[in-house]
């Protein structure tokens, strides 16, 4: 399991609140309150124009109400191709939990040129100093035959994320709420297509079967919730939990305050913020329900540093749970449908290596190495690169295979390479249950 995870982002200024979605848990603090910015932010958003064009993308036709874009997925995110300002494509992570449109730095966002000319203060998980983050104004997003104009946009660079240099950052942006209140988002895993559609009766017409379970949601701050149960050690639980594509873990539980009863056996895993690390302790929870359906087992992160309770929320599901269903988004009836797909009965595993990775622009960047475990005896660098996997090398494109190779219950070893300080080694890692 990817201990980078996903959780909310916040702007406060008094009573206005905007909430969006990157990498972990952040808080938005505005200096002198900064109303005009924010209220102008949210003023525009709300009257951006939302626009579908025709198969050539030339014509702009009132008829069309529906646009199929295919996506990829990476480290458990979700990402399609958008064309920022009409001319630069880009690499966005689709985040069901973003309340915001987001243009990180990148070598493909720096030709944009973005104006820095409106900041704002980031502060979040950590102890360091909070970086400073930018509002946009005017920004034109396309996915394909959809698009939205007069978008007001945020700016992260580099120094207000959770990565550490241009080449760990592996997509130009997040697409959320603006999309997701706007339409009908399918999200088909077994097609790898998205589908977004002008919201209407006929529309919701074909979600209304027998092959589709229905599940009430609750969207606040542009946020979307729902209401379910969960088993701890110690009795059943309701709780109220982000539905999050934008995290690329499995189930994140707010756990302060003894909240819920750990399992008997965890280990413990760091989350990186803005302003630091984070400690978890990851565990087996004895049962999830999500509809009619219940995961037993589930591997759990139970978050004690850090964490931000959303709007009194219990903790975020993430994708490594919602990529085994075809899910569709109806935020303006706040109902979501969902069915299974053929990722349903794969098996959910934690880590079982100690690596701690990210995709990098040469391979996997180590971020961490669990002691008592194979990368640890291995003598696997921080900071090293991940180059080889079974011989192939490690990109983009494999770098998802490799996390589950380390995380199989199968498996006892995996061969892998490494660069470190311009020397190359490869040895095989012993892979051990550590829960």
């Amino acid at each position: 399991m990817m201990n980078h995870t996903n959780e909310a982002l916040h702007f406060r200024c008094k009573r206005s609140d905007l909430r969006w979605i990157l990498i972990t848990t952040l808080l938005i603090g505005l200096p002198g309150c900064r109303i005009w910015d924010m209220a102008t932010f949210q003023w525009k958003n709300e009257n951006a124009k939302i626009a579908w064009q025709s198969a050539d993308k030339k014509l702009v036709d009132d008829a069309i109400t529906r646009t199929v874009v295919p996506f990829t997925m990476l480290n458990n995110h979700i990402l399609v191709n958008v064309i920022v300002n009409k001319t630069t494509p880009l690499t966005f992570v689709l985040d069901s939990g973003a309340a915001a449109t987001v243009i990180a730095e990148t070598d493909k966002t720096n030709a944009l040129k973005l104006p820095t000319n409106k900041p704002i203060t980031i502060g979040g998980a950590g102890s360091s100093m909070a970086p400073t983050a930018y509002i946009v104004h005017d920004a034109h997003i396309q996915l394909g035959g959809f698009s939205i104009s007069d978008l007001s946009v945020i700016y992260a660079p580099t120094s207000a994320m959770p990565f550490r240099s241009i080449d760990e950052t592996y997509f130009d942006g997040v697409l959320g709420a603006d999309f997701f209140n706007c339409c009908l988002v399918e999200i088909n895993h077994e097609t790898k297509k998205l589908i977004i559609t002008k919201p209407d009766e006929n529309s919701r017409a074909l979600y209304r079967t027998e092959q589709w379970h229905e599940v009430s949601m609750l969207v606040e701050s542009n946020t979307p919730y729902f209401t379910t149960t969960l088993r701890d050690r110690r009795k059943l639980i309701t709780v109220k939990l982000m539905l999050d594509t934008g995290s690329t873990g499995t189930l994140s539980l707010f756990a302060q305050n003894d909240r819920f009863a750990l399992p008997y056996k965890t280990f413990v895993a760091t989350s990186t913020g803005i302003q630091g690390d984070s400690t978890n302790h990851v565990g087996l929870l004895p049962q999830f329900f999500f509809g009619d359906t219940t995961f037993d087992h589930l591997p759990t992160f139970f978050r004690f540093e850090g964490s931000n309770s959303q709007d009194g929320s219990d903790g975020v599901l993430g994708n490594q749970v919602l990529k085994r269903f075809n899910t569709v988004f109806d935020f303006s009836t706040e109902r979501i449908w969902y069915q299974p797909n053929k990722q349903f009965t794969s098996f959910i595993g934690t880590n079982r290596s100690g690596l701690r990775l990210l995709p990098h622009s040469r391979g996997a960047i180590v971020l961490d190495v669990a002691e008592d475990t194979g990368a640890f005896a291995a003598n696997i660098p921080i900071n090293s690169i991940i180059t080889e996997f079974e011989g192939e090398p490690v990109t983009h494109e494999s770098f998802d295979k490799l996390q589950m190779a380390l995380s199989h219950p199968k498996r006892e070893t995996v061969p892998l390479c490494w660069e470190f300080k311009n020397q190359k080694l490869c040895k095989e890692i012993r892979l051990d249950s550590r829960i």
